[in-house]
């Protein structure tokens, strides 16, 4: 009578351990369920990777775009990259890209690219842009106690340029000498803006033309190497997330984002943490 007692004990200990373990699976199941995230409907997007807003962006474009003593991305565009696809419900993934290339990875590579790209007519030729997000002006950088006066871009006649390749003060310039607005200039592009700065710093090169954020970044930290020469201020630049010309729910999607990001005040404090 003990023995089987003993072994009914057993079984009821033996089953009650049972109903834990199929409590616990239950709540392991409950818990492993995707939690609905983001606040912006993303079902009709077609994403290079499901679950993922994946970005064309150049590292090395401050403070748009650097990178943290670890390697990781960081400056205004990431922080916005961020934001987006949190409203979105996306998991972000940056593709490190030069931008005189960036344009042609959209729809294959990446997604949409996020690299303080100035919204131009050409080149809504070939991609679809989100709202702007942030005004912009061509700003001339010269060596600290430079003799050199600039008092409109007309005076860069005689100088010798350093800018970036592909961007917009490439244009500017390009065209200003085809129309004999500037003449007797000596452009040189850079695939990258801080080898146009160090060009500067070395006496290679008379100027650097650039995005006035961008000036304004190099001129705050390093002040005793660089200084304002002239600010286009009458020519306003807006910048814009670019996608492929036929994602127009990409583009949907992305302007609802911003337009939740601006009415929570994202966009002054980005621009306050990111601006001198």
């Amino acid at each position: 009578m003990k023995k089987k007692m003993i072994a009914m004990l057993l079984a009821a200990a033996m089953l009650c351990v049972s109903f834990v373990g199929c409590k616990g699976s239950k709540q392991d199941a409950a818990s492993s369920t995707p939690e609905v995230k983001g606040t912006v409907d993303v079902s009709n997007l077609k994403l290079i990777k499901d679950g993922t807003l994946t970005v064309g962006m150049e590292i090395g474009y401050p403070p748009f775009e650097d990178k943290a003593e670890n390697g990781d991305p960081i400056g205004y565009d990431v922080d916005l990259v961020y934001a987006l696809a949190d409203k979105l419900g996306l998991e972000v993934n940056i593709v490190d890209t030069a931008f005189d290339v960036i344009f042609a990875g959209i729809g294959t590579n990446y997604d949409c690219v996020v690299s303080a790209v100035t919204i131009t007519d050409e080149r809504r030729e070939n991609c679809l842009f989100s709202d702007p997000y942030i005004d912009s002006y061509q700003a001339v950088v010269v060596k600290k106690g430079s003799d050199i006066k600039i008092e409109s871009l007309k005076d860069l006649s005689g100088k010798s340029v350093a800018l970036q390749d592909a961007t917009t003060s490439k244009a500017l310039l390009e065209d200003m000498i085809e129309t004999g607005t500037v003449t007797d200039c000596k452009m040189g592009p850079s695939e990258k803006v801080l080898t146009a700065f160090t060009a500067l710093e070395n006496g290679e090169y008379d100027v650097v033309l650039c995005d006035s954020p961008v000036a304004d970044t190099y001129i705050t930290k390093y002040p005793d190497k660089y200084e304002l020469a002239f600010l286009d201020n009458e020519n306003v630049e807006q910048f814009g997330v670019a996608m492929a010309k036929t994602d127009v729910d990409l583009q949907k999607a992305i302007n609802e984002a911003m337009k939740q990001l601006k009415e929570e005040g994202f966009f002054e404090e980005n621009t306050a943490k990111w601006f001198a």
